[in-house]
């Protein structure tokens, strides 16, 4: 018995195919688009007549769906079977891409810092986005061949990161730019080297680290950070001395005789979010500044209800539960609707009448967290309704109503 022979793409259909994966956007692509993505690419020419023949095979293999605009120009778009084809396909060019740069990448370790003798102060690096405040950086490298980087303060607490060699190298190259010693050594270790620091009278050098989150803020409209906070953060009393600088502002702030001691001139909470998370907040520390220590403007009502549908949209978005949400929010505030309708109900009645392009890359078993949280505001019954309509990544889940009842799971 003969086995049936399983059809390979070619190697031009290889590249069609890594090209639709890697726009991953809705909709069918113009083949002229695609011939011009592939011409800038550097590799073998493409002929607009080979790459037409080449999606028509494609589209008989099962793997592309092709269709003519007004204009008659051919264009294309991945089905499922193309699309699962498609995606290790991207993920080995991307891989292949990478692997090329890294290999032929140069980076030469500093071994002297700028001033060794100042190793004593902390000093603030800025790692990946992260703020960190060091006096010293080790490049650790492991018998196992496994490298990470060691980050010593002048109270002698030890941060670990772990990175392959290139990566570990920029962070220290980071280092020595701050002014930090550093080193390299063989495996970790516990305990800094006797005679590295100044033990005897530790600098706590958050000055630095103070200065940039004021600038940072102002650019984004929030002040009130004063000369008086900003003591009481850098030369805190014994008690403060062991908190990260994130922890010892918010003490202060907390201890302020006025309810909200930082006032903001607009709503950029997002970006805010993002800038505390880089200065070293944890979730908790940040959402207590923007929620309690900052006085943000009067809004009215529609301002505020529609901050409300957006966190919705964004939780359900962080749980890979994506809509057409441009669509949604504009219809939800229309100007013909009731004045007297909440936008929750509003909500709700459009959901009963279309899907708005809910889809979701996960399973509906997956994705049950994130219907809890719509559940929240229109629903159980409604919720019920619209996960017999997403478009979810396992078809048999959603024709499975008795995955529902995870919705009441946290």
């Amino acid at each position: 018995m003969m086995r049936e022979k399983t059809r390979r793409p070619s190697p031009l259909q290889r590249r069609v195919l890594i090209v639709l994966a890697a726009l991953d956007r809705p909709g069918p692509v113009a083949t002229r688009d695609i011939e011009r993505v592939l011409e800038r690419s550097g590799e073998a020419p493409v002929y607009g007549p080979n790459l037409r023949a080449s999606c028509r095979r494609m589209e008989a293999a099962g793997w592309l769906r092709t269709l003519r605009a007004q204009n008659m120009q051919l264009a294309v778009e991945l089905t499922d079977a193309g699309r699962a084809l498609a995606a290790p396909l991207l993920a080995d060019e991307q891989a292949r891409v990478l692997a090329e740069q890294r290999a032929t990448a140069v980076r030469v370790l500093p071994l002297v810092s700028h001033s060794q003798t100042e190793e004593a102060d902390d000093r603030l690096v800025e790692l990946d986005d992260r703020w960190h405040l060091a006096c010293r950086g080790d490049y650790v490298i492991r018998l196992d061949g496994t490298t990470c980087l060691q980050l010593w303060n002048t109270a002698g607490q030890l941060t670990r990161l772990e990175g392959d060699p290139l990566q570990v190298a920029a962070w220290l190259q980071a280092c020595h730019d701050a002014g930090n010693a550093v080193r390299v050594q063989i495996n970790e270790s516990a305990e800094p080297e006797a005679g590295t620091l100044n033990v005897t009278a530790p600098a706590d050098r958050t000055d630095t680290w103070f200065c940039q989150l004021d600038a940072a803020l102002q650019a984004q409209g929030i002040t009130g950070l004063t000369e008086d906070i900003r003591l009481a953060v850098v030369s805190p009393e014994e008690a403060l001395r062991v908190l990260p600088a994130p922890a010892r502002l918010l003490h202060v702030l907390r201890e302020s005789p006025e309810a909200f001691p930082l006032t903001a001139a607009g709503y950029e909470e997002d970006t805010l979010a993002d800038l505390l998370a880089r200065a070293g907040f944890t979730r908790d520390q940040a959402q207590e500044l923007q929620w309690h220590r900052i006085r943000w403007p009067q809004m009215n009502q529609e301002d505020a209800d529609r901050r409300e549908l957006n966190s919705l949209l964004d939780e359900l978005e962080q749980r890979q539960l994506y809509c057409n949400r441009e669509q949604l929010t504009e219809i939800v505030f229309s100007p013909v609707r009731r004045s007297d309708e909440r936008w929750t109900e509003r909500l709700q009645w459009l959901l009963m009448t279309d899907a708005f392009g809910f889809c979701s890359p996960l399973s509906r078993d997956a994705g049950a967290r994130a219907l809890t949280i719509l559940a929240g505001y229109t629903g159980q019954e409604l919720a019920e309704h619209l996960a017999t309509v997403i478009v979810w990544n396992d078809a048999g889940a959603v024709a499975d109503t008795s995955s529902f009842p995870h919705l009441h799971e946290e």
